[in-house]
């Protein structure tokens, strides 16, 4: 909470600050209010700082700096309105006033915030002894900071290698045969009891062990002829609670979406309702989705104490009253004494076959990369951690953090872990804290910012950057190295990932064919963690249902207006939208995701969405919206403008310009087919906008359509901040000449450039070549031959070719020796090569390779690209030549065909997610 209240507060104190020192914006007396706010703001902020190293703070402190993030809030987001309407005087003068009143309100508010804290004794704590242990945010390993580089990739590369520990064979024996019994018991129809006429109505089955009895459990859960034994089936995955579990299983076999905190609005309509109450409802409502059925329900509960898993048992053998027999219950639990009480159909044991320590020793080895000798308090809290490998993993992060950790510490660490033990606490969530307490403050509002993400989500890595920016939580920076070097804010919030990496609380699933991090992923573990931290600070608004919190700012302090209708899908954030907007504080929204919704063109949503004048962060990716309204030209703050994946074909007819825009990201995704027409049929890229010349904050521009125009040719040599470019052209050789001029003329700040080129009537223009910046390449029926392949192996920064329908008419596709030294990935899209090889020393980097529609295919050379890793095949084609190729690889590449493919959509989706914008 201290780090999301001092990062409000700098916010304020910058643009009040700014707004003070032009005397002109001001009405009449109210520059001394804003003076006032501005010192009584710059008073609290000495106080947050010294909150920020206070670890633990009471309630009263916490209240205090709660309302001092709401008051900062506000009086920023109507300074922003007063200075918006400024810009329009004539018209907007009683607009003006009113805000101009409200800033005198918010004077007034001020002061009660400073009185309140002495009338109330809020007292700031002193910082906690021994801080010199905890971690001030400049390290010197950090990526960006790191004196010795070499140093710095191999124990990052030590992490990423680290995720688990190698299979044992005998564990995986263990899984193998406790997945083939359970299916064998469950597919035998029910025997009857001696005492009863009927057959079992449903059988409860339990896995005793821990990891090894999950991995039978899902396996069991996911297994092929599950579908065939049971009508229906449902899973959940070490539950919090007995709510949490069966509002899950409610969930997949009913269909009804119940979101977390909202158990109860769905269950029933009584506020006060209990506990059991809840639980009695969401049972009933199981159980009429269960009548008549045969079903199959898995819980692993392993985690769980005695009592939570004795009543999540009695609870699903309430909800199977009246299911049909045969129907199944999984459930996993470590404690045989438990499972020998409850008189289980059938036990099942999933342990490994003797007491070892596999994987504590492997991450042992892994410290020692770390350090030259590894200390036995470090082996003993290992020991501690063998049954948690998360726990293990995560503190290998702690460690890489700090290698040379004290006795003492690593003492209490050892004294803390046995604690857990004794009492049954969860050892990741103490690893956890230990991480948390030496993450840098000024780093913990994003952290706590993950929760907004629904669980299980894969979040793009640039996206969250621009939301953590827009947010106020990242800001740009001086480093404190002697070189004073300026950061930019995305520079910042990148290295704030790799902080969040590096102690463990997010991994990365994808690697973008250019080696970048593309997306990542938050460990269950660490989110019950981080959502136990906002709820404890209230770090998330709310008063809005929590399935919304995705989509808007945090702290938006929005209330619903009014419920959404009846025919209206509670889930859909479209259906709210009408009741948000009649908000006073939509206007003061900073951000707004609305990837993947649809139904926005209805009842006039976006015309609502372009009040909100202070937006500074605006997604419609991968929505059905067509046309943007011509009120998009209200929103002067936004920084960035995610259209892509829509068919959204120009932004305006008339020019609008978005002066503090940094992101303008278009463009549907590239269509590969070898059907000519279905090719022509879709579009790549968005007009080029009207006045982009005026937009000179532009740092990426991607993707857009360039015509022969050459005020556009000129316009995007005036972006001189613009770091990647997207662009798509069409043309002769000679009509790309003058583009690609204009393009060179940005050499100093374009750090990636990616080109779509189609129709050329005759070869490339030699200067491609001095492009040097060109990362990605599609071409289009561009008709290449040979030549054209070697000017294209001469692209020294060139790491992902696409060479689609008609692109190259040569029958064989050679890498030469020396060509293609950046390569990465490679896509052939076209009919007319049926060979590909490639020399020894040519595209040494080359990965991935999707090769499509080839009438024969024939490959060699392939043992010379030393680090390939996939070949994919594609179409109704003869594999054997290639398959028995890349089988006699030393590396074993992956190998995949795909024999009836008929339109590339699938595969263009794959391929074209490294080609997508950033």
């Amino acid at each position: 909470m201290a780090g999301a209240a001092q990062g409000a507060v700098d916010s304020l104190l910058g643009r009040l600050t700014s707004m003070l020192l032009d005397e002109a914006q001001l009405l009449g007396g109210l520059r001394g209010d804003v003076e006032f706010i501005r010192d009584e703001m710059e008073t609290m902020n000495a106080l947050l700082r010294h909150l920020t190293e206070a670890q633990h703070r009471n309630h009263l402190v916490r209240a205090w700096m709660k309302q001092l993030v709401g008051l900062a809030r506000d009086s920023e987001g109507n300074v922003e309105l007063y200075l918006h309407r400024f810009l329009r005087l004539l018209r907007s003068l009683p607009a003006r006033h009113r805000i101009a009143t409200r800033i005198r309100e918010l004077k007034v508010r001020a002061r009660d915030v400073g009185d309140r804290r002495m009338r109330y004794g809020v007292i700031v704590p002193d910082s906690v002894p021994g801080e010199d242990n905890i971690y001030d945010g400049n390290d010197e390993e950090s990526p960006r900071m790191a004196a010795d580089p070499e140093k710095y990739l191999r124990r990052s590369a030590l992490l990423l290698d680290a995720a688990e520990p190698p299979p044992d064979p005998e564990d995986e024996e263990v899984v193998r045969r406790g997945v083939h019994t359970l299916i064998k018991y469950l597919s035998m129809e029910p025997a009857r009891e001696d005492a009863m006429p009927a057959p079992l109505q449903v059988r409860v089955f339990s896995i005793i062990g821990t990891d090894l009895a999950d991995r039978v459990a899902y396996e069991v859960y996911q297994h092929s002829s599950v579908a065939t034994i049971f009508s229906c089936k449902a899973w959940s995955g070490a539950p919090k609670n007995i709510e949490t579990a069966l509002a899950e299983i409610l969930e997949q076999v009913g269909g009804v979406q119940l979101q977390p905190g909202q158990e109860e609005d769905e269950v029933t309509n009584q506020a006060a309702a209990t506990t059991v109450d809840r639980e009695k409802q969401l049972i009933c409502k199981i159980q009429g989705h269960l009548k008549r059925k045969r079903f199959l329900i898995v819980v692993t509960t392993h985690r769980l104490q005695e009592w939570e898993w004795k009543r999540i048992r009695v609870a699903l053998l309430e909800a199977a009253d009246g299911s049909l027999p045969g129907s199944a219950i999984i459930m996993t639990t470590a404690d045989y004494f438990l499972v020998m009480s409850s008189s289980p159909y059938k036990i099942f044991h999933a342990r490994p076959p003797r007491c070892r320590r596999v994987g504590s020793e492997f991450y042992i080895a892994k410290s020692m990369d770390l350090r030259d000798k590894c200390p036995a308090k470090i082996r003993d809290i290992f020991h501690l951690c063998h049954t948690d490998t998360f726990a293990m993993k995560t503190f290998l992060h702690l460690l890489y953090v700090n290698r040379y950790r004290r006795e003492d510490e690593l003492q209490n660490y050892k004294n803390a872990l046995s604690e857990c033990i004794r009492l049954n606490r969860s050892i990741s969530k103490q690893v956890l804290a230990w991480c948390y307490s030496e993450l840098p403050s000024k780093y913990r509002s994003c952290l706590l910012y993950l929760i907004v993400f629904p669980e299980g989500d894969v979040i793009r890595t640039t996206s969250l950057s621009r939301r953590w920016v827009a947010e106020g939580l990242i800001t740009a920076t001086t480093t404190s190295r002697a070189t004073d070097e300026i950061w930019s804010s995305t520079d910042e919030a990148e290295h704030c990932l790799d902080v969040l990496f590096i102690r463990g609380f997010i991994s990365f699933p994808e690697i973008s064919d250019e080696g970048n991090i593309k997306s990542y992923t938050v460990h269950r573990e660490v989110r019950e963690f981080i959502a136990r931290v906002s709820t404890d600070v209230n770090f998330v608004d709310s008063n809005l249902p929590p399935h919304l919190a995705q989509y808007l700012s945090i702290h938006n302090r929005i209330g619903l207006q009014k419920s959404i209708s009846d025919g209206d899908d509670s889930n859909d954030i479209a259906a709210y939208i009408p009741s948000l907007s009649a908000s006073p504080q939509w206007q003061l929204l900073k951000v707004l995701d609305l990837e993947g919704c649809k139904g926005l063109d209805k009842n006039k949503n976006l015309k609502s969405i372009c009040k909100i004048l202070l937006l500074k962060y605006f997604s419609l990716r991968n929505t059905d919206v067509t046309q943007l309204p011509k009120q998009m030209k209200e929103l002067q703050f936004l920084e960035t403008l995610d259209i892509r994946q829509t068919k959204v074909p120009v932004l305006a007819k008339k020019a609008i310009v978005f002066p503090l825009l940094k992101h303008f990201l278009a463009g549907d995704k590239i269509s590969v087919s070898n059907d000519a027409r279905k090719s022509e049929g879709s579009f790549s890229a968005v007009e080029m906008p009207l006045g982009i010349h005026r937009m000179n904050n532009l740092e990426i521009l991607s993707h857009v359509q360039v015509t022969n125009s050459s005020s556009e040719h000129s316009g995007i040599a005036k972006l001189l901040k613009l770091r990647k470019l997207g662009v798509a052209l069409r043309g002769t050789s000679a009509k790309l000449s003058d583009p690609f001029r204009q393009i060179d003329k940005l050499h100093k700040c374009l750090r990636s450039l990616s080109l779509n080129i189609s129709g050329l009537t005759s070869a490339l223009p030699h200067m491609i070549v001095e492009l040097h910046q060109l990362a990605k390449l599609t071409l289009t029926e561009t008709y290449l031959n040979e030549d054209g392949l070697r000017i294209l192996g001469k692209l020294r920064g060139l790491r992902c070719l696409r060479l689609l329908h008609k692109s190259y008419i040569e029958s064989e596709l050679s890498f030469k020796q020396e060509e293609f030294q950046t390569l990465n990935f490679l896509l052939v899209g076209t009919s007319e090569v049926t060979n590909i090889n490639s020399a020894v020393w040519a595209a040494p980097m080359l990965e991935k390779i999707i090769w499509s529609f080839p009438t024969t295919a024939c490959i060699s050379g392939l043992g010379n690209l030393y680090v390939l890793r996939e070949f994919e095949l594609n179409g109704e084609c003869d594999p054997d030549q290639v398959r028995e190729e890349i089988e006699g690889l030393w590396k074993f590449p992956v190998f995949k065909h795909n024999p009836k493919v008929q339109n590339q959509e699938d595969i263009a989706a794959a391929s074209a997610s490294s080609s997508s914008a950033p």
